[in-house]
């Protein structure tokens, strides 16, 4: 079976995101990034789709399990004058006291060992119009590629899968979540922390390689809604 990619590309992941949360309440899954708050907080890799979420957005919930975290970030509070952090358990979404426009589930997928009960409980705060936002590692990303012609690979330690264009569209498919729209896109980081070496080849990635073959950029994105014919 032959799969025919779709050609939307966004060198920002950040902005693809944004254009869809203005005046929304949004709702944050694993939003501290645990273990690593503190330096992608440092790093701005953490802060910068946040902050600018914050700005335009009517609410913004963050939820997560790591309690360190979520003091850390709750120190940071006069940053962020429209979001909330809580301690809460996805696998409790149901009993969340707060409804969403927008769901935000990004990074997390490919964290997980059961990625069906993780759907199963996102569907059951989604309303039909709730937009659910995924972002995943694509396994093809050109740089996964050249490692993997050197004989290596180098990886999230926590990764349990990696998602291709196919994989993360038939995955929704079987649990009734349709897409609306589809993104290969790249991650939004501060460049000024990296050394030359990394931003001349980041550079080549972003802005040359992958605007050419946008199937191979870092990261999969989609826009999608609960198939209520389905449920």
């Amino acid at each position: 079976m032959k799969v025919i990619y779709p050609k939307n590309y966004s060198s920002s992941r950040n902005k693809v995101i944004l254009d869809y949360c203005k005046w929304k309440k949004v709702l944050h899954i694993w939003a501290c990034d645990a273990p690593y708050t503190k330096e992608k907080y440092t790093w701005e890799m953490w802060p910068l789709l946040y902050r600018e979420i914050d700005k335009i957005c009517s609410d913004q919930l963050w939820i997560d399990l790591d309690k360190k975290s979520i003091e850390f970030l709750n120190a940071k509070k006069n940053e962020f004058l429209n979001s909330k952090i809580d301690f809460f358990d996805m696998n409790k979404l149901e009993n969340l006291d707060f409804k969403p426009d927008i769901i935000i589930f990004g990074e997390v997928i490919e964290h997980l060992m059961n990625l069906e009960i993780a759907l199963t409980n996102l569907k059951k705060v989604m309303s039909k119009d709730t937009l659910l936002i995924i972002s995943t590692p694509n396994a093809y990303h050109v740089l996964h590629q050249i490692n993997a012609m050197l004989w290596f690979e180098n990886m999230h330690e926590d990764h349990k899968v990696y998602f291709s264009y196919w994989y993360l569209q038939n995955l929704l498919k079987y649990n009734w979540i349709q897409i609306e729209k589809w993104f290969f896109t790249f991650l939004d980081y501060n460049k000024n922390i990296l050394n030359w070496k990394w931003k001349i080849m980041i550079f080549f990635a972003e802005k040359i390689f992958c605007k050419l073959f946008p199937s191979t950029s870092s990261v999969l994105l989609v826009i999608t809604k609960k198939n209520d014919n389905k449920i």
